[in-house]
């Protein structure tokens, strides 16, 4: 195919506009699957963000960024943020952290 249109009309010109069309990656997603699913990656990333943000301004250290969200929704104490650990019994979970801090205390 022989090239005869270099863009040298202007904006009015249809080939020179036809030019510049291009495809987001997020349009394919056969060929790019990690861009259909980056909308979902980017939300959850912003849910974990606020909580992570939200548990150190009440002086509570989350184990990591990723399932922050989660560890604030579901974690009954202290201990199972700072650890990124959910124990599924409150009490059990209570216990655990009464016991944690008495070995740190001696």
């Amino acid at each position: 195919m022989i090239k005869t249109h270099f863009g040298q009309h202007g904006d009015e010109c249809f080939g020179c506009r036809v030019q510049s069309v291009s495809f987001a990656a997020s349009a394919m997603p056969t060929r790019k699957p990690q861009a259909a699913a980056e909308p979902a990656r980017e939300k959850a990333l912003v849910k974990d963000r606020t909580a992570f943000k939200a548990l150190r301004d009440q002086g509570i250290q989350p184990a990591r960024l990723k399932g922050a969200a989660e560890l604030q929704d579901r974690a009954s104490t202290v201990h199972e943020i700072e650890t990124g650990r959910i124990i599924g019994d409150s009490t059990l979970a209570t216990k655990v952290e009464s016991t944690v801090k008495e070995l740190a205390n001696q």
